[in-house]
Protein backbone atom coordinates (compact mmCIF):
# COMPACT_ATOMS: atom_id res chain seq x y z
CA UNK A 1 0.00 0.00 0.00
CA UNK A 2 1.07 3.55 -0.55
CA UNK A 3 1.70 5.90 2.37
CA UNK A 4 -1.64 7.64 1.77
CA UNK A 5 -3.46 4.29 1.70
CA UNK A 6 -1.74 3.22 4.92
CA UNK A 7 -2.84 6.44 6.60
CA UNK A 8 -6.42 5.97 5.42
CA UNK A 9 -6.38 2.38 6.66
CA UNK A 10 -4.92 3.40 10.05
CA UNK A 11 -7.60 6.07 10.47
CA UNK A 12 -10.31 3.50 9.77
CA UNK A 13 -8.81 1.06 12.28
CA UNK A 14 -8.73 3.77 14.96
CA UNK A 15 -12.34 4.77 14.28
CA UNK A 16 -13.54 1.20 14.58
CA UNK A 17 -11.38 0.54 17.65
CA UNK A 18 -12.99 3.52 19.39
CA UNK A 19 -16.37 1.92 18.69
CA UNK A 20 -15.22 -1.45 20.05
CA UNK A 21 -14.82 -3.14 16.68
CA UNK A 22 -11.82 -5.45 16.45
CA UNK A 23 -10.47 -6.33 13.01
CA UNK A 24 -9.16 -9.71 11.94
CA UNK A 25 -6.59 -10.30 9.24
CA UNK A 26 -9.34 -11.48 6.90
CA UNK A 27 -11.33 -8.29 7.51
CA UNK A 28 -8.24 -6.23 6.65
CA UNK A 29 -7.68 -8.30 3.52
CA UNK A 30 -11.27 -7.79 2.37
CA UNK A 31 -11.23 -4.05 3.18
CA UNK A 32 -8.04 -3.46 1.19
CA UNK A 33 -9.48 -5.37 -1.77
CA UNK A 34 -12.74 -3.42 -1.61
CA UNK A 35 -11.28 0.07 -1.12
CA UNK A 36 -8.01 -0.06 -3.03
CA UNK A 37 -8.59 -2.93 -5.45
CA UNK A 38 -5.43 -4.65 -4.25
CA UNK A 39 -5.01 -8.28 -3.34
CA UNK A 40 -2.72 -8.90 -0.38
CA UNK A 41 -1.61 -12.05 1.37
CA UNK A 42 -3.07 -12.64 4.81
CA UNK A 43 0.37 -12.39 6.41
CA UNK A 44 0.83 -8.88 5.05
CA UNK A 45 -2.41 -7.74 6.68
CA UNK A 46 -0.86 -8.24 10.12
CA UNK A 47 2.10 -6.13 9.05
CA UNK A 48 -0.27 -3.35 7.98
CA UNK A 49 -2.03 -3.58 11.34
CA UNK A 50 1.29 -3.24 13.19
CA UNK A 51 2.26 -0.25 11.04
CA UNK A 52 -1.04 1.34 12.08
CA UNK A 53 -0.17 0.80 15.75
CA UNK A 54 -2.30 -2.29 16.32
CA UNK A 55 -1.44 -5.92 16.88
CA UNK A 56 -3.49 -8.98 16.06
CA UNK A 57 -4.82 -10.37 19.32
CA UNK A 58 -7.36 -12.94 20.34
CA UNK A 59 -8.71 -13.84 23.78
CA UNK A 60 -7.29 -16.95 25.40
CA UNK A 61 -9.36 -20.03 24.65
CA UNK A 62 -11.52 -21.42 27.43
CA UNK A 63 -12.35 -25.06 27.93
CA UNK A 64 -16.00 -25.82 27.19
CA UNK A 65 -16.41 -27.88 30.35
CA UNK A 66 -14.35 -25.55 32.53
CA UNK A 67 -15.62 -24.65 35.99
CA UNK A 68 -14.46 -21.19 37.11
CA UNK A 69 -14.95 -21.94 40.81
CA UNK A 70 -12.72 -25.02 40.58
CA UNK A 71 -10.13 -23.08 38.60
CA UNK A 72 -10.00 -20.31 41.21
CA UNK A 73 -9.64 -22.87 44.01
CA UNK A 74 -6.76 -24.53 42.14
CA UNK A 75 -4.75 -21.31 41.76
CA UNK A 76 -1.77 -20.79 44.03
CA UNK A 77 -2.37 -18.36 46.90
CA UNK A 78 1.29 -17.34 47.31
Amino acid sequence: MTEAEQQQFAARLREDFDQGIVWSGKMVQDWIQEHFGKTVYLGRTYEFMRLAGFSPQRPRPRHVGGNEADQEAFKSKS
